[in-house]
């Protein structure tokens, strides 16, 4: 199938410094996911060519990609390393979503954006917990900071589905204060910071090696410098300026792997040939109507998410609220779909696509994981029914 267009030459780029090391970035994912080890190595390969500081300001020296630009090579990422782009989504959200916000404090902001292009280093928000879930659903997190003095803060708690952990520099932590004023917060905790404790709890169907461990906050010191935002309790589950990043480069990883699957199973029933048939099963008609809805839904969930993308770079950060709806679809449906492509993908290739040595198996259990990502289902539809129909007219009696 032709390539996703770009919106501009960087992203083009981006993904031309990627090509070459495609190979060795598949061997790897075979090797991760069989072990659920972490991909340091693959890790290191995208520092190298910039892929980490692509949505960087180039004021702070990164490459100030597009959210489309992005999501088009979040996607060639995923075809050979689903894993891979997914996690590495989770540090892309945390820095470009604050490049369009800029909610952080200046100072702040600098620190953590100057250390990704220079040092590499990785961001994720850490908001999950076991008993709170994901904070979309609202809820106040048990992580909380107490009071140790002027302008001095205790962190304790634990956070779950930490992606990125094993590696992560900056753990951007949702959590309560517990001083009086019931307000919550995200404070940026540095990984050498004394009584910060990971415990390797990941061991998953799926996306095995993104590394999602549990990580224990353990009376760390933090201070009022390290604060990125305070937040009424009233906006509890609202996301900072990211629903957008997340959404649609979650999504992205999503469709890469289904799209790997469509390529394997194209190729699989090109040159297929049971014993004794007259023809490849590729010139069957049922066949042949299989792969034409395959490539039907891949055509429809790109369409939609790369138009989103376009819209949503295109928008500014007063209007982007009004494209919610549209995100919540471009996620759902491509989720989805994806979902629909590999199971369809799995049917043809028939029985071989059960075993280990065929990719099509792991495709299988890696493109499920983001259906529990937010938003999931049930909140976005919500989200989609409260623009068509909200407000409701008054009922009078």
């Amino acid at each position: 199938m032709p390539p996703v267009p770009h919106t501009n030459d960087v992203g083009r780029a981006l993904i031309e410094r990627l090509e070459p090391h495609l190979p060795t970035l598949a061997a790897h994912a075979e090797t991760h996911d069989r072990e659920g080890s972490f991909p340091f190595a693959s890790f290191e390969l995208l520092r190298e060519i910039g892929w980490l500081s692509a949505p960087i300001p180039r004021e702070y020296g990164g490459g100030e990609c597009s959210l489309a630009d992005l999501v088009a090579a979040q996607m060639a990422l995923a075809k050979v390393d689903m894993a891979l782009a997914f996690a590495c989504g989770m540090h892309l959200m945390s820095v470009g979503s604050e490049r369009a916000a800029r909610a952080w404090p200046e100072q702040l902001r600098e620190r953590i954006f100057r250390s990704v292009v220079d040092e590499g280093a990785l961001c994720n928000q850490v908001a999950t917990e076991p008993e709170l879930g994901s904070p979309q659903g609202g809820g106040r997190p048990q992580t909380a900071l107490t009071p140790d003095g002027p302008g001095h803060w205790r962190l304790n708690g634990r956070k779950s589905f930490t992606t990125l952990a094993p590696d992560l520099t900056w753990f951007l932590t949702y959590c309560a204060l517990e001083d009086g004023s019931g307000m919550l917060a995200r404070v940026a905790v540095h990984r050498d910071s004394p009584g910060l404790r990971i415990e390797e709890t990941w061991d998953v169907v799926g996306l095995r090696s993104t590394g999602s461990h549990d990580v224990w906050f353990e009376h760390v010191s933090i201070t009022d410098d390290e604060f990125l935002v305070r937040q009424d309790p009233a906006r509890a589950g609202q996301r900072h300026g990211d629903f957008a990043w997340f959404a649609l480069l979650v999504s992205a990883a999503s469709l890469g792997v289904a799209e790997a699957a469509r390529d394997y199973t194209v190729e699989f029933v090109r040159h297929r040939r049971p014993g004794g048939a007259p023809g490849v099963i590729g010139s069957l008609p049922t066949v042949r109507a299989q792969i034409g809805e395959i490539d039907l839904r891949v055509m429809s969930a790109r369409a939609l998410l790369h138009e989103t993308a376009v819209a949503w770079d295109a928008m500014d950060a007063e209007t982007r609220p009004t494209l919610g709806p549209r995100v919540a679809a471009a996620k759902l449906h491509t989720g989805d779909t994806a979902v629909d492509i590999v199971d369809r993908c799995m049917r043809l290739a028939g029985g071989i696509s059960l075993h280990r040595s065929q990719p099509l198996e792991r495709y299988y259990r890696d493109v499920r994981g983001p259906l529990h990502n937010p938003p999931i289902t049930p909140r976005g539809l919500e989200l989609i029914a409260s623009a068509a129909l909200d407000p409701l007219p008054e009922i009078t009696s």
